[in-house]
């Protein structure tokens, strides 16, 4: 059963929806959205071992989002999803951050994920989007690990600083590793 968390005067929808990849999912659930009045707003859809993951942002007035959170069970019965809805504003995150891209290439090996987390978060960075995959090597066969990220640097933070130490963390786990700033 959908679960619903949260509501009021919010103006969006997020739905986390996964279910076994079909040819038409994807356009079934936005369908709904659109049959309701309802507007997709942003989306991130994948699949990952054979199931869709989709995230979804669906702006409404409240009459609009209750519409639609009204047919989420429906959905999760005939699409075969596991759905979990949240209402919430429309606006981002105050906080002044400054956008940087995160590219590490490594042998794969446990833990690698991890450790690029715990790098940024124990030094106040917010990951905001995050995608990984494994590999093989054309030339050698030998199981990679590739992370692309985009994480949010505080305002306040000491760029140089992070730089040098991020380079002496991947030099420490033999990661080819970049931080970029992302140009708008």
């Amino acid at each position: 059963m959908a679960e619903v968390v949260g509501a009021g005067a919010h103006t969006h929808l997020i739905l986390n929806l996964v279910g076994a990849d079909q040819p038409g999912l994807v356009s079934s659930v936005t369908r709904v959205i659109v049959d309701t009045g309802c507007n997709l707003e942003s989306s991130r859809i994948t699949v990952v071992g054979g199931y869709c993951c989709m995230a979804l942002s669906a702006s409404g007035n409240w009459k609009t989002l209750g519409t639609l959170e009204s047919r989420l069970e429906r959905l999760e019965a005939e699409m075969g999803l596991v759905v979990v809805a949240r209402r919430g504003p429309l606006e981002e995150r105050s906080e002044t951050a400054m956008p940087y891209a995160v590219d590490a290439v490594a042998l794969d090996a446990p833990g690698l994920l991890n450790a690029l987390a715990d790098f940024f978060t124990s030094r106040g960075v917010n990951l905001r989007d995050v995608q990984t995959r494994v590999y093989i090597a054309q030339q050698t066969g030998a199981r990679m690990f590739a992370a692309n990220m985009v994480v949010d640097i505080p305002a306040g933070q000491h760029l140089a600083s992070l730089r040098g130490e991020f380079m002496d963390f991947c030099d420490e786990l033999n990661v080819d590793g970049v931080l970029d700033p992302i140009k708008a």
